[in-house]
């Protein structure tokens, strides 16, 4: 049933092609027919609900680039942003799937009857739909980085405290709380990481990034059963909090500020970002 559900997202494969590719991708390979006619669609819809638009701005002439080599990534402006968002997939990772595949199986573990454990952990997952909506209202309203770090956090402390408590009903709440905010953080996440880059680096970056984010959950798993077999229940805990926390630090600290920042209409006007 699982594999049965699951396969289910290919039918989404049906919906991709009523989604536009952006016009500057279009424009920066020269395809100027294609960028127009996108543009011209937004435009419509957008004048459809907000009343006539401006007069656009002067022409500014762009080279067509070709496909970006992977070693693009090498270059400063690309891989400072490239290795802030692998530590931010990596973390995020490791610290909510190696919580949440072993969940049950530590709560059976410490003397909870299998079918409690599930039902716990399966009452948990209904903080995740409202974490999404949680990120809804502050993502546009906040510096990005300072969501994910304030989320990052929060999942720390409420991971930390939901493996220091055997009372089912806080065990609950704080389960509640870690999907709430990890659904959060990773809609944030998914709404930060292309701000990182200009056209030209954006779809490799990213793809880049969370694809080894993606990767570390073969090693996730393992090292939380590792950490329970040698030091307890408690441990693993311990190791999820500090993985949450290594990924807040690293936001705040190294995470450029990116609510103020313009698209710029020309990759040789692009800066690097400015972390903040």
């Amino acid at each position: 049933l699982v594999y049965l559900w699951g396969s289910l997202g290919i039918l989404l494969v049906l919906f991709t092609r009523h989604l536009k590719e952006s016009p500057r991708w279009h424009e920066s390979r020269g395809d100027h027919a294609s960028a127009d006619a996108v543009l011209r669609d937004i435009e419509a819809s957008v004048a459809a609900e907000h009343g006539p638009l401006p007069a656009p701005a002067p022409p500014v002439a762009e080279e067509p680039v070709t496909k970006a080599p992977l070693r693009l990534l090498l270059q400063r402006k690309y891989l400072l942003p490239t290795l802030l968002l692998t530590v931010l997939w990596v973390t995020q990772t490791i610290g909510f799937f190696g919580y949440s595949s072993w969940a049950p199986t530590l709560l059976a573990k410490e003397g909870f009857s299998v079918e409690k454990s599930v039902f716990y952990v399966a009452l948990t997952t209904v903080g995740a739909p409202l974490g999404s909506y949680l990120a809804a209202l502050v993502t546009d309203r906040f510096e990005r980085k300072w969501c994910l770090a304030a989320f990052g956090t929060l999942i720390a402390v409420c991971g930390l405290l939901y493996g220091l408590t055997f009372n089912p009903v806080l065990i609950i709440v704080f389960g509640f709380l870690v999907n709430l905010f990890e659904r959060g953080y990773t809609a944030l996440g998914y709404a930060y990481s292309p701000e990182l880059f200009d056209t030209r680096g954006r779809s490799l970056g990213t793809s880049v990034s969370y694809g080894l984010g993606r990767l570390s959950n073969a090693a996730g798993p393992l090292i939380v059963a590792a950490l329970y077999n040698a030091h307890g229940y408690r441990s693993v805990f311990y190791f999820i909090a500090g993985t949450w926390l290594v990924g807040a630090i690293a936001l705040s600290v190294f995470g450029p500020r990116t609510r103020a920042a313009r698209t710029a209409v020309a990759p040789r006007r692009e800066q690097d970002p400015v972390a903040g």
